[in-house]
């Protein structure tokens, strides 16, 4: 499933109309329940900047839902929408803290607008970019909006919503569901929802051990790198200030070659996930000499019973995996493997507490994500199903995504838009491509009989 920017994404020609969720005034009610740790420093980070100042900051998904009526469509979405409880509340900052706002699901309706005709999917594109930009708001409500193209082959939907209530596991959970619901068997989900999770979270790091233990690799990282957080191992030509960022998309694996990669994870005694941290690590060796692997890593934070929740839930895990150049690939997954393992209890590793635990501001310059979709709950994404973010501005920053799902492993990137980040990116790149095909390959001859 890729992920990639909605500016790079292919949008079809068509009638676009433009679905806004609204409720009466009269029907919101103050909600008691405690935010997550991450919602509410993205509000109040929000809040500080002011909402003239508020970049777009959101992420949304994109997904062919055939030739559904508008009608049809409509009552879809808005089913959808009444039944995720987080899509219809609200954060208020407040001084010192953030008061929440809910709406009953019955007062949700969802206000359609005919944008018109476009001959051009580019056209469309920037109405579709444009919109999200300005609706999908931290500081206000909705936070989720629609778009959908009604195009020769059928129609398209778009979802774009701001990085507080939503996360990539939810994004890929979204076409599912809503193909379920213009189906009239809408995937509904018991247990509690993303605005329980907040007083739990608390909770749980009030009783997290208190030490060295939880600090030390976070510290030795850090010093690593002069107090500040970890950079991409090749210089990016950046000069500090904030520069528009890029996207790059491969995929590294098909299907079968993902299967075999996986296999030789397997057999090296890590997961498809540590033989991606592996295939990063070869490659800053290769590309960057005999240096480890140094970087912040992104990770699914859902434990008990909010596996299946949609939401925000994403914490900061210290990575550092050494590695040399021409290294085995079984001996540096190993290592991976052991980094995962040190990873602490999912709600320990959210941002602001990560910041709190060790007084100083994480600000992450080279992040790296592996999700598998085939995980989600509900129905997997399917063949065309993207992952979208909006465009960024900001200074030199690199972000791995790396994706699995049944059609292979997808690596997308962002980085500053200078031609050294585009060159050393693709090299990167390169180089990574490269030790994840000769695993796969290398664990294909492997699995061939002896010839006698």
């Amino acid at each position: 499933m890729e992920f990639t920017e909605l500016g790079d994404s292919a949008v079809p020609a068509g009638r676009l109309v433009f679905w806004t969720p609204a409720a009466p005034a009269s029907a919101w009610a103050d909600d008691p329940r405690t935010p997550a740790l991450v919602h509410e420093h993205h509000v109040r980070t929000a809040a500080a900047r002011g909402p003239g100042y508020v970049e777009p900051a959101w992420i949304g998904v994109s997904f062919a839902v055939g030739r559904a009526g508008r009608h049809q469509l409509g009552a879809a979405l808005t089913a959808w929408l009444r039944g995720h409880e987080h899509l219809r509340s609200t954060l208020v900052p407040t001084p010192g803290h953030c008061v929440r706002r809910t709406l009953p699901a019955g007062a949700v309706t969802l206000r359609q607008e005919d944008a018109g005709v476009f001959a051009d999917g580019a056209s469309a594109r920037r109405q579709i970019e444009a919109f999200f930009d300005r609706r999908a708001d931290p500081l206000g409500w909705p936070q989720m909006v629609f778009a959908t193209v009604e195009g020769a082959g059928g129609t398209t939907v778009f979802a774009g919503a701001d990085h507080g209530v939503v996360d990539a596991y939810t994004l890929a959970m979204v076409p599912g569901q809503i193909r379920a619901a213009l189906t009239g068997r809408a995937e509904g989900r018991a247990g509690p929802t993303y605005l329980d999770f907040g007083a739990e979270e608390r909770d749980l790091i009030g009783r997290l051990p208190r030490g060295p233990e939880r600090t030390d690799h976070w510290e030795a990282l850090l010093d690593d790198a002069r107090g500040g957080t970890p950079a991409f191992p090749l210089p990016l030509g950046t000069s500090g200030t904030p520069l528009a960022q890029r996207s790059a998309y491969r995929r590294l694996l098909d299907g079968p070659a993902a299967a075999r990669f996986a296999a030789a994870s397997r057999a090296s005694g890590g997961t498809t996930a540590a033989g991606m941290l592996a295939c990063l690590a070869l490659a800053t060796a290769d590309v960057a000499g005999e240096r480890p692997l140094a970087a912040i890593g992104l990770a699914n934070t859902r434990t008990g019973p909010w596996r299946s929740a949609p939401g925000w839930f994403v914490g900061l895990h210290p990575v550092r995996i050494p590695a040399a150049a021409g290294a085995p690939f079984a001996g540096t997954v190993a290592l991976a493997a052991a980094e995962l393992r040190r990873r602490g209890p999912g709600p320990g590793s959210s941002p602001p507490h990560i910041s709190r635990m060790l007084r100083r501001e994480i600000r992450p310059r080279f992040v790296v994500s592996y999700i598998d979709v085939r995980r989600v709950a509900g129905t997997p994404p399917q063949r065309g199903d993207t992952m979208l973010r909006s465009r960024v501005h900001g200074p030199a920053e690199v972000y791995v995504w790396l994706t699995r799902s049944d059609h292979g492993v997808h690596l997308s990137t962002r980085f500053p838009d200078t031609p050294v980040a585009r060159a050393n990116v693709e090299r990167f790149v390169l180089a990574t491509a490269h030790a994840a095909t000769r695993a796969a390959d290398g664990h294909r001859a492997e699995a061939l009989p002896t010839p006698a």
